[in-house]
């Protein structure tokens, strides 16, 4: 039988070609996801081993801190050549009005330690000097030899005797020279751009930062002696300076490596998991593949039975044949996974991203058995249905004339009430999962609410996958006569001839649309959910942050005021619409407890025009309080209650009352009119409030840092920046960014599902051979005929893309009030931009399915096809 298999896929090889695609896109997904895994490891590996430097040792603290005493006890062991204590000072850099910010980090005692690479000048040698990062410097436009000035901020305590007062944060800042400029970046760090400083500078500006805490260090890099073996030595490290963590730089690297590598696990099953999916679409696309080969052989299978073969012979032709397919293309599917691995690692190379990247793809066996055995298992499952039918054929029925196909039998009663139950029973768990998170408002529950909701959509998903055999042709009948009454009298007869032929057979044309279902409902109801956060959140951040941005001064109250020329900064940055001063105070709330707090005023009319939602802060007016609902709630007010204000600065201790307006989601905020403020305390503007126009607000956000900067003159700490609008576009960009890495996953399974729309048009041509060429005889022409096949395809394809759009829009709905419907305000939207991208492609795709079979269809001749076979 293996000589005839292999005889039969020659003879089948273009409609085996389709299949071995299908199989081939899963499993390349496949291989791809595995090979960004192990990507994603090996790179992370490399930059921790650059962020190591040349060390030998490596301490972190456990139990016992490290410090200088402890660094300097290391030092003096005769096998050490050196030892560095690793720390860093968070803060910025200024230069000629721009802002950068920087991780302020000592230079290396030794070059064996020094993680860093010098492009141009010298590494700084003594104190009031500092290298920065080529991307550092070029932002700030300065050289070897100019001037910047780092800033970082210090605790400033409480005067001595004075008990009732609280310390603050205070600005403080250095000079330094710039000597050296580094290759950026030079291995992994945290936030912000190195700024390589002298060591005792550091260390002073930290032991300057809070007094009242000792300098200590996050790790300890360590350089043994020529000759010396590092374990040896790691365990006399380990006598002087017990009770902390030691390891040798490889171990250090491998623990960092599993340690920053952990979520990118999870992120690699993640995308094994739309992988299966796309597995999962192209078994249904295989099944159908195959009920097309076995149809297109059942007189020559019949033939076989007459001359002797067994019914278990043929099947396991058809499944020697499915193994053979499935190995084939998830070799080819390997491949080209390989590829595509290998030319995104050439792409990265050449980004420029400054990380230390392989130069060739690493294959492990996973790699390579995983793709090829699911490839394998994934057909044969997909033919066993094909194969049970192929030993159903009856040899002398089979070898009689071939006839026009009857009907065929759809689902059965039991098939029906097992899909009612199963969508009822999932609705009724996701609308209960909905109603509890809308309405109980308990953020610790979200996960309980999620783990239903989830149980719902799979539960009532399932219902549908049951019952598609009722409802696909249902539809299609329905889709069909709609069209055909949008057409004319001459096409009229075509559509309603489509319609027939589609639903001839309901168990294939459920499978075809199902595939399609898959894929469009979940690429759906990812747009529904992102669109649903994404209005959502705007809702919650008009809340939080009721601007777009807010300038602040370094501290409030008199003497810290906004000066005239950073006012004009911000007022004439471009991108700025409206911007408000806003004075403010330090007063003393008088509640269930006195409450020290930051008094923000502004007139009403001010207050409307600059917010973004100006119906949340409508109730202001004279001798009304607007607070935020936490700090309402510490204070145990609401609305209408008198809350008494009295000022806290020197010689303007007033007092006052005015009646309480709680606003929602909005924090701790006081908010009060001018003329409710002047009888409790002097004000002073301290703060900006702007508008923008919405074009590039990140990028006003950032001209609007630095003009401050430029028009901070002196000493003086430049104002701190923040706002709604930056964190929106964020927040969106994240989201966006997700949405269209899944969208591009499923697009995997929505392109496997097209070819099953092809294979499904193949098989109706097959069938209807004789059919179409009665047609042909008949008077129907061959655009007709194409015309007739097309029908057929956007018909399946668009109830396919409309019962899955549909569904990913509930779904979507549903998991949005889920996730969000106890954290804030609940926006439900629906992304049309995806709907109808959706209806476009589907509508193409059943056209260009329908190009193939249909050139199939009009090449015979019709005498040929009615002839007996």
């Amino acid at each position: 039988m293996l000589r005839l298999t292999l005889a039969q896929m020659r003879r089948s090889v273009g409609r085996l070609a389709a299949a071995g695609l299908a199989i081939a896109v899963g499993t390349a997904f496949v291989a791809a996801t595995l090979l960004a895994g192990a990507l994603i490891r090996d790179t992370t590996y490399r930059t921790v081993t650059a962020s190591l430097a040349d060390a030998d040792v490596v301490l972190r603290p456990a139990d016992q801190v490290l410090d200088p005493a402890a660094v300097a006890r290391i030092a003096e062991l005769d096998a050490v050549e050196a030892a560095d204590g690793v720390t860093h000072l968070y803060g910025q850099v200024r230069a000629g009005g721009m802002l950068d910010a920087a991780n302020l980090t000592p230079v290396a005692s030794t070059a064996s330690l020094d993680a860093y690479r010098v492009l141009d000048g010298v590494a700084p040698a003594r104190s009031g000097e500092v290298a920065l990062t080529a991307a550092s410097a070029q932002r700030l436009d300065v050289g070897i030899g100019d001037t910047v000035r780092a800033e970082w901020s210090r605790w400033e305590p409480p005067a001595a005797g004075s008990p009732d007062e609280e310390g603050s944060w205070s600005s403080a800042g250095a000079d330094l020279t710039v000597t050296g400029v580094l290759v950026d970046p030079p291995a992994l760090s945290g936030s912000g751009s190195t700024a390589l400083v002298a060591r005792a500078d550091v260390e002073g500006w930290l032991t300057q930062q809070d007094p009242s805490t000792a300098l200590t260090y996050d790790s300890v890099l360590v350089d043994v002696a020529d000759g010396a073996d590092p374990a040896a030595v790691a365990d006399e490290i380990a006598g002087v300076a017990p009770s902390t963590v030691v390891r040798s730089a490889l171990q250090e690297a491998e623990h960092q490596t599993a340690e920053l590598t952990g979520d990118t696990q999870t992120l690699t099953y993640l995308v094994l998991g739309f992988a299966a999916i796309a597995m999962f679409v192209a078994g249904l696309v295989i099944a159908n593949t195959f009920q097309v080969l076995v149809a297109q052989r059942t007189h020559a299978l019949a033939l076989l039975r007459c001359v002797g073969a067994t019914k278990a012979q043929v099947h396991r032709s058809v499944l020697l044949e499915a193994v053979l397919l499935g190995a084939v293309a998830g070799v080819v599917g390997l491949l080209a996974g390989l590829a595509l691995g290998q030319g995104a690692l050439w792409f990265v190379g050449r980004a420029d991203l400054g990380l230390e990247v392989a130069t060739t793809i690493t294959v492990t066996p996973a790699v390579i058995a995983v793709p090829v055995l699911t490839g394998a298992v994934v057909t044969v499952l997909a033919a066993l249905a094909p194969a049970r039918a192929a030993t159903r054929v009856r040899p002398v029925a089979a070898l009689r004339p071939a006839s026009a196909p009857g009907l065929v039998r759809g689902g059965g009663r039991l098939r029906f009430w097992l899909a009612a139950v199963l969508i009822v029973g999932g609705a009724v768990l996701l609308a209960g999962a909905v109603a509890l998170a809308v309405t109980a408002k308990v953020e610790t529950s979200l996960g309980i609410f999620l783990a239903v909701g989830i149980l719902g959509g799979i539960v009532s998903f399932a219902g549908v996958m049951v019952g598609a055999v009722f409802l696909v042709p249902g539809a299609v009948r329905v889709l069909g006569r709609a069209l055909g009454a949008a057409t004319g009298e001459r096409r009229r007869p075509t559509v309603a001839l489509a319609t027939v032929n589609a639903t001839r057979n309901p168990r294939r044309t459920s499978a075809t649309a199902s595939a399609l279902l898959i894929g469009v409902g979940l690429v759906t109801m990812m747009a529904t959910g992102a669109a649903g956060a994404r209005s959502s959140l705007g809702a919650t951040l008009d809340a939080e942050f009721p601007v777009d941005l807010a300038a602040e001064a370094d501290s409030t109250g008199a003497g810290a005021e906004l000066t005239a020329a950073q006012l004009d900064a911000i007022t004439s940055t471009e991108g700025v619409d409206l911007a408000v001063a806003i004075p403010t105070a330090q007063v003393d709330l008088h509640g269930a407890e006195v409450v020290s707090s930051q008094l923000t005023v502004v007139a009403p009319a001010d207050l409307a025009a600059v917010v973004r939602a100006p119906r949340l802060w409508a109730g202001l007016s004279d001798d009304v309080v607007l607070i935020g609902d936490l700090l309402a709630g510490m204070l145990e007010v609401q609305d209408g209650d008198e809350l008494t204000i009295a000022g806290s600065s020197a010689g303007s201790a007033g007092t006052t009352s005015a009646s309480v307006v709680v606003v929602p989601d909005a924090g701790w905020i006081v908010v009060v009119t001018p003329a409710t403020a002047a009888q409790a305390t002097e004000t002073a503007v301290t703060q900006v409030w702007a508008r923008l126009s919405g074009e590039d607000p990140a990028g006003t956000v950032q001209a609007v840092r630095g003009a401050l900067a430029e028009a901070t003159t002196g000493a003086g700490a430049v104002p701190f920046v923040t706002g709604a609008a930056a964190e929106r576009e964020a927040y969106e960009q994240v989201i966006d960014t997700l949405l269209s890495i899944v969208i591009g996953l499923l697009g995997v399974a929505v392109v496997i599902a097209l070819i099953g729309v092809a294979n499904t048009l193949s098989l109706s041509v097959i069938e209807r051979r004789r059919e179409h060429a009665l047609l042909r005889a008949t008077g129907m022409t061959r655009g007709q005929l194409r015309a007739l096949l097309a029908v057929e395809g956007v018909l399946i394809a668009v109830v396919g893309a409309a019962v899955g759009g549909l569904l990913g829009l509930l779904y979507g709905w549903a998991g949005t009030a889920v996730i969000l419907g106890g954290t804030g305000e609940l926006v439900l939207a629906v992304p049309w931009d995806a709907l109808g991208a959706v209806a476009v492609v589907a509508v193409v795709a059943g056209l260009v399915a329908s190009v193939l079979p249909a050139r199939s269809a009009v090449r015979t001749p019709p005498v040929a096809a009615l002839a007996a076979e």
